[in-house]
């Protein structure tokens, strides 16, 4: 069979580990990874530059509210208002049940 020397690269294969050496094809740890595995950040971010940096995502201020015409709530345009919704939801549920209790005497 294989020796398990024949597999390993020679660098791996030195007789004894003070005498280990890399080859001259590998001189920079750029060689050995690509870019995007060094890319680190030098100091930490400090709280007051996070505070800095995320002053911008807060809350949106909504411009597209109005008035719905059945009940006069405030909802989103173009939007199910969400009084009038819970009043037919409940108006349907009590449809069914009385429909259910009918179906099944």
């Amino acid at each position: 069979m294989f020796a398990a020397a024949t597999f390993l690269p020679t660098f791996l294969t030195a007789p004894s580990p003070s005498s280990w050496t890399l080859p001259a094809s590998l001189q920079s740890l750029l060689e050995l990874f690509p870019p995007f595995v060094l890319a680190v950040p030098k100091k930490k971010t400090s709280h007051s530059r996070k505070a800095m940096r995320s002053a911008n995502k807060g809350l949106k201020d909504k411009h597209n509210i109005v008035h719905c015409p059945a009940c006069g709530s405030a909802k989103l345009a173009h939007h199910l208002c969400s009084n009038c919704y819970s009043q037919l939801s409940r108006g349907w549920k009590a449809e069914q049940r009385q429909s259910a209790e009918g179906v099944s005497p």
